[in-house]
């Protein structure tokens, strides 16, 4: 009986870490997920949905409240012109950023707030967070049953995050040179 109850309370303390995790700056989803995943290897599916899912409700909080409050709080700092620039920028490229931030090691909970922010449709979030977010679960908890032991992430992560800034900046450069 005590067995039960403890599963229980593993499966609910993940999830309502996923939830919190994505909208609050607390450590990494692995901190909760490797241990779990170390010791029950059999469970690590459904882990990551657990943690997916989780990060996805946690992000949609995020979301609305930088949609509800953001542009209230912004409007102090910063110019009006530079606001609507980003905007555009964001509607261009929002989603690949969202979904790269899900990711990587860029704290994911700020960019749920900065699509909430710049008003993405909720639909696009929706499938570029939620599906990152699941993503970076399956292939933590897939690693943590295959291998036994924590894969780098934040180390792959970087050089992912890195290979796109000199992207970015290769194509912001081309541009500017036309």
């Amino acid at each position: 009986m005590y067995e039960k109850f403890f599963i229980f309370w593993e499966d609910i303390s993940l999830f309502i870490y996923a939830i919190l995790k994505a909208f609050l700056p607390l450590p990494s989803l692995e901190v909760v997920l490797t241990p779990l995943c170390l010791a029950k290897p059999n469970q690590w599916l459904w882990y990551s949905i657990l943690g997916g899912i989780g990060t996805s409700i946690g992000g949609c909080v995020g979301y609305y409240l930088a949609y509800a409050f953001g542009r209230k709080i912004v409007m102090h700092l910063v110019d009006e012109n530079d606001l609507n620039k980003g905007e555009i920028l964001f509607k261009q490229h929002g989603i690949l950023a969202v979904f790269i931030g899900g990711i990587t090691p860029i704290p994911d909970f700020i960019l749920s707030y900065i699509a909430g922010f710049m008003k993405m449709p909720i639909l696009s979030f929706l499938i570029a967070d939620g599906g990152a977010r699941f993503l970076r679960s399956v292939i933590i908890t897939y690693c943590l049953k295959k291998f036994k032991e924590v894969v780098p992430m934040d180390n792959i992560g970087l050089i992912f995050s890195f290979i796109i800034v000199i992207w970015l900046i290769y194509r912001w450069y081309k541009k500017k040179e036309n």
